[in-house]
């Protein structure tokens, strides 16, 4: 296994903030930033569970992702990461597939990260309000090359390059108090060739508006 399939499944399976930080160019700290704002919106009372204005009361899981929409963008795709569990003010579900263990398959990856963010003690922010603020807080990286609104989605969805290549892609959306964001790279095929923005970004898209319709 070479030294970049072996890059692309630690950053794949990587926590969101490390996974972030694992990546390169300046998208990394921006989403970086957006992940601890949104963790800190609630910092003066975070709560232990959803208010009772809040939608989401827990993050929905990868049961949410449409197994077939995921083997069309990894062929042989595997089901790595299946976790969920509390964060300060939210509740958090994460999931990853590759496809890098399927023999004659592109090694590809998709991560899935569903955040739930709670009203905090107080009242505010509420959850939608957190949740807004995290999309907020990643609005830089509409100024990057290949970054683009995504109207299907809803008010403040971004795509966007996922690294300083230019290759893998990166969406974001909410959906009242829930935040979801995907992650699409890999090769093209198994000779190495980097999988272009163009498909990273139409995949992960359209992954995206499959989520958003089982929500």
């Amino acid at each position: 296994m070479d030294a970049r399939v072996e890059r692309l499944i630690s950053e794949a399976t990587a926590t969101p903030a490390r996974r972030w930080a694992l990546a390169a160019g300046g998208v990394v700290v921006i989403a970086g930033v957006a992940i601890a704002t949104g963790l800190v919106l609630g910092a003066e009372g975070p709560a232990v569970q959803a208010g009772g204005d809040d939608t989401y009361a827990t993050a929905p899981g990868c049961d949410h992702v449409d197994p077939e929409a995921v083997e069309s963008l990894l062929d042989g795709a595997e089901l790595e990461t299946a976790e969920h569990g509390r964060l300060d003010g939210a509740d958090s579900a994460t999931c990853v597939w590759t496809s890098v263990a399927a023999g004659d398959a592109a090694p590809r990856f998709l991560h899935v990260d569903l955040t739930a963010y709670y009203t905090d003690r107080s009242g505010e922010p509420s959850g939608s309000q957190a949740a807004a603020g995290q999309l907020e807080g990643l609005s830089p990286v509409a100024d990057l090359e290949g970054a683009a609104p995504v109207p299907a989605l809803g008010g403040g969805a971004l795509v966007w390059p996922g690294d300083s290549g230019g290759t893998g892609a990166e969406v974001a959306f909410r959906r009242d108090n829930l935040v979801v964001r995907l992650a699409y790279g890999g090769d093209e095929g198994t000779g190495g060739t980097p999988l272009s923005y163009e498909d990273a970004r139409d995949g992960a898209v359209a992954l995206g508006e499959q989520v958003a319709d089982s929500l």
